[in-house]
């Protein structure tokens, strides 16, 4: 099989820089020079496999995912795994990752144990019950919000619509005869409604906010 060595060096020179080692650093820890790390990333050379192998592990990544191979899209196919069977992103699964592994070696255990203590708590499902919850509430009263504004707009033009939005929040700012008038009375109406709604949308989003609080103080309080 034929491989891509820029692309293969591309890659290398990535995941260093990734750890900020220098090409001296990472060649001291494969046992070669800096200069080799040089070819291996400029495309000149092939790592011969004892070396990738050694960079595979270093980097916390797959053997074909140096060479180029795409079914390594995702760095390895564990990443690629995981992601497509819990539906997370990659760099869910990478924030995941470094957050068990980050620290000392003797800090270790300790921080992927109450990572596990967390995931594994009894309690857990119920706060991303409040947490998907919050969002949805949250995403929905910008999307209605937007929404209403649009349609209106649409139907009355952005100048009038505008001078509607500003007699219901101060409504000394507008003429008696432009307030009596059928039509700016008509968006006036439907600009109050849509505020009324998005008043118990934020109270909503109060309430579910203090419930995402509480589901999680439970969560942590149960923690083994």
């Amino acid at each position: 099989m034929r491989y891509d060595l820029e692309k293969i060096g591309k890659t290398i020179r990535q995941e260093r820089n990734k750890l900020t080692w220098t090409q001296d650093k990472l060649g001291k820890i494969l046992g070669v020079t800096g200069k080799q790390i040089s070819n291996y990333e400029n495309g000149k050379l092939l790592p011969p496999q004892d070396i990738l192998l050694k960079m595979a592990d270093l980097f916390n990544c797959e053997y074909g995912y140096l060479l180029g191979e795409e079914s390594y899209k995702d760095g390895s196919k564990l990443t690629t795994a995981v992601c497509e069977s819990l539906g997370l992103s990659s760099r869910s699964v990478e924030s995941l990752r470094v957050a068990t592994h980050k620290g000392l070696t003797r800090e270790l255990e300790a921080r992927q144990q109450a990572i596990n203590s967390f995931f594994e708590s009894h309690y857990f499902q119920g706060f991303i019950d409040c947490l998907v919850e919050t969002v949805n509430i949250s995403k929905d009263l910008k999307t209605r919000s937007d929404d209403v504004y649009e349609e209106l707009r649409s139907r009355y033009g952005e100048e009038l619509v505008n001078r509607a939005t500003i007699y219901c929040a101060l409504s000394d700012a507008i003429s008696d005869f432009e307030a009596k008038e059928p039509k700016f009375q008509e968006i006036s109406s439907e600009i109050e409604s849509a505020i009324d709604a998005s008043r118990n949308q934020e109270y909503a989003l109060k309430v579910a906010r203090y419930e995402l609080r509480e589901a999680f103080e439970v969560l942590i309080r149960n923690i083994q």
